[in-house]
Order: C-alpha cells, then sequence, then structure tokens
C-alpha cells in the first residue's frame, strides 16, 4: 500500500488530478489523504463505570473494589471471577473492562509457563508404503457412547497398515499417554508382531494424529526408549491416517449402529467379539478376500507378493505359478490334467446317452 501511495504522490506532484492517479495506482482516494497520527484506531477507553446504587463513578473506584475482592487470603480470583462479583455490587461492567483494569494496574495472574513442546516427525508418504507387517501400525482413538452410564469411553486400536490386523486395543474411560504407554508394550509383546519384527534390528513406525494424548513428552521418551518411531499425520488430515480411519468406520457400522451397551463391561464383551471376528474370519478384498491371520500365513510362505498396478498403487497379488518345462505336455494339458474326460470323442457317448435338448 506504501508503494501505491508513492506512486500516486509522483503522478500528483507532475501536474496529475487525485482521481486520476488514485485511479490509476488502484487505492481509494481517502487512502492517499490519511496521515496516520501514532494514536490507537478507535474509541479511547471510558475513564468511568455505571453504578447502579451510585451512578457514575471513577474507574479508580473500580478498581479499589477489585482489590477488596482479591486482597483476603486465599481469594485469588482471576477477571472472570471478579466480574459477576463486580455485578453483584450494582456495577455494569463485562469482563473486557476488568480484564483492561486489572491488566493496567497489575492485578492479573502472571501468565503460566508452559512446557517447550516436544519435536514432531511428519510424515513422509500420505499412504504407508506395503513394506512388511507391522512395519507402520496406524493409532487412533474413538468415541464409543455407554448407554447405561450415559457417557462416551475411548477405544483405541492399533492397526497395521499392511495386514491390517488389529492385535491390540483397549476401551477405558480416561485415556492418557500413560495408558499408550502400556498398551504400546503390549503390541511389541504381541505373538504376530513379535514374529514378524524385531524391535532390537528393524524400527516400526507409529502413525498417529495430532492429539493430546499422542504429543505427550513421556509418551515420546518411552517410545524412544523401545525403539519405535513416532511420526505425525499433518493438522487436519484425517485421510493421512486412512486406514484407521476407515477400521472405526466399520466399527461404527457393525457395532456401535447394532448394539445397545449397558455398561462397559457389556461393550468390551461385544468388542472381544468383533475383534475375534474381525482378526480371524472377517474377509478383506484388499487381503486378496483373506481375514488378517490368514493372509499373514500366506504371506509367511510366499504365495502372496506386492505389485504395482496401472495406476502405480502397490497391491497384493497371488504369486504367479511357473510354466511346466518342455517334453511334459503343454501347459493346457498341463492345468487341465491328463484325465479329464474328453466329451467330443465318439467313444464317451452313445446315441441313447445323447441329449435331444
Amino acid at each position: 500500500m506504501g508503494e501505491k501511495r508513492e506512486i500516486v504522490c509522483r503522478y500528483v506532484g507532475k501536474g496529475l488530478s487525485v482521481y486520476v492517479a488514485t485511479g490509476i495506482a488502484g487505492i481509494k482516494r481517502s487512502t492517499y489523504y490519511y496521515r496516520p497520527n501514532g494514536r490507537p484506531k478507535g474509541r479511547g477507553p471510558s475513564t468511568h463505570t455505571l453504578n447502579l446504587s451510585s451512578g457514575l463513578v471513577p474507574n479508580e473506584v473500580v478498581v479499589n473494589d477489585i482489590m477488596e475482592l482479591i486482597t483476603p487470603e486465599f481469594h485469588d480470583y482471576g477477571y472472570q471471577t471478579v466480574t459477576p462479583l463486580l455485578k453483584q455490587k450494582g456495577y455494569v461492567i463485562n469482563h473486557k473492562k476488568v480484564r483492561r483494569l486489572m491488566r493496567d494496574n497489575h492485578l492479573l495472574h502472571p501468565p503460566r509457563p508452559k512446557a517447550p513442546a516436544a519435536e514432531r516427525l511428519f510424515i513422509k508418504h500420505t499412504v504407508p508404503p506395503l513394506e512388511r507387517p507391522f512395519a507402520t501400525i496406524e493409532a487412533d482413538i474413538k468415541y464409543i457412547y455407554i448407554h447405561g452410564a450415559h457417557r462416551n469411553a475411548f477405544l483405541v486400536s492399533f492397526l497395521c497398515t499392511f495386514s491390517r490386523c488389529n492385535p491390540v486395543w483397549a476401551l477405558e474411560y480416561t485415556m492418557r499417554s500413560n495408558q499408550i504407554i502400556d498398551l504400546l508394550r503390549t503390541l511389541l509383546e504381541n505373538p504376530y508382531v513379535k514374529e514378524y519384527t524385531d524391535p532390537q534390528r528393524i524400527m516400526i513406525k507409529i502413525r498417529t494424529d495430532n492429539g493430546p494424548q499422542f504429543i505427550a513428552r513421556k509418551l515420546a521418551e518411552a517410545l524412544k526408549s523401545i525403539n519405535v518411531e513416532h511420526e505425525f499425520i499433518q493438522p487436519g488430515t484425517p485421510q493421512q491416517n486412512g486406514h484407521i480411519e476407515s477400521f472405526h468406520s466399520t466399527v461404527t457400522r457393525l457395532v456401535c449402529n447394532r448394539h445397545i451397551f449397558d455398561d462397559i463391561i457389556d461393550a468390551r464383551e461385544v468388542f472381544e467379539d468383533f475383534f475375534r471376528a474381525y482378526n480371524h474370519t472377517r474377509a478383506m478384498a484388499a487381503l486378496l478376500y483373506h481375514p488378517p491371520v490368514a493372509f499373514l500365513e500366506m504371506w509367511k510362505s510366499g504365495v502372496v507378493v506386492v505389485k504395482t498396478d496401472k495406476k502405480n498403487r502397490e497391491k497384493f497379488f497371488f504369486r504367479e505359478e511357473q510354466a511346466p518345462k518342455k517334453g511334459l505336455g503343454s501347459p493346457t494339458e498341463a492345468l487341465l490334467g491328463n484325465d479329464k474326460i474328453n466329451t467330443f470323442a465318439n467313444r464317451v457317448l452313445t446315441t441313447q446317452e445323447i441329449s435331444p435338448v
């Protein structure tokens, strides 16, 4: 804006009218004529306050009344508490003015020191690559409404992005960082995780959002001690945690929309059955129509491989069988088998056996 005003001044100095010069520069004439005086914009603060019993009183009287309220021992009121107490004394005042008066007279609480936030590692790949089972594990927390208790519980689960296996979960009324740490230790001791990973040699990666339970410094220190890398999705992008978000959508559809929970114990029993079916019997298209545990066995035996499709997306495919060597028959004969009946041979069907239809 300053450069445009200089252009207008230059053209006005050469004899061009202000109206034409401001039109060329694309600014209003009021902007050209405006000269700041250094004072803050808007109306100045009021010097008096209305009291319904005594009329307008100076702000100094209001400050004295505030000091009478906060001076007694253990009466460490802030401006939000002082405001209704002043209204009880008959003052017509809002919290903004009370805060200004207390700020100008150094009556506000000193700001609480905040611990420096832990350094966060944000994701590099929107979709985790298909490296190996339990290489990347997405974790998230979902609200589960307990109807009998009229409150929400927290469902936290850990989903392998490779096999969709969800071996560890918990349903609690509270979910803090120390509980997340205990669940992560349980996850590393799970038989499936221990079979396919070795935290001492290969670092497991946990992907989460930026919730308060996951950004805690205590959790960061615990993950570092057990050789687990923690990566965060970008704020406001749940699609970067798409596997666990899709899983929670399945939870809503198959569990929350079909059951009414009397208490949290009842909910845990239902989720126990759900996770057992999800891991052991429920087939998934992404896993070649097999459940996660069966898919892990297929991967271990070498039946399944990872390939890139036409859209450059990584997907699972069955390993192709080798064609038979020459001299052992054509590939078609090998696939059909040597004992397949030739239905076109005359010796197979007689005239009576041939259907007229």
